[in-house]
């Protein structure tokens, strides 16, 4: 991993903004282990990717809509398709 956290993290943030997403707002609600990632080597869109469907998955427990399939799929209950777990 050639950049420092802080622009790795700003290119993780400009990937989560451009799924209409506020990285902050999502953040503070569920915290997503963005310096985990970076240690792991991540790339920042692939963080962003997991970031999204960690969120998608809290949400959707929050609002008791999670998916009764598989207890780690990030999809909303009753979703077509096969499940995708969280940890893709």
């Amino acid at each position: 991993m050639t950049a420092d956290y802080q622009t790795w993290l700003s290119d993780v943030r400009s990937a989560v903004d451009s799924m209409n997403m506020r990285m902050e707002t999502w953040q503070e609600r569920w915290p997503f282990d963005f310096e985990r990632e970076y240690r792991n080597g991540t790339v920042p869109d692939a963080a962003a990717e997991k970031a999204n469907r960690y969120w998608w998955h809290e949400q959707n427990k929050a609002i008791n809509q999670n998916c009764l399939k598989m207890p780690n799929c990030w999809l909303p209950r009753n979703h077509r398709g096969d499940c995708q777990p969280v940890n893709n």
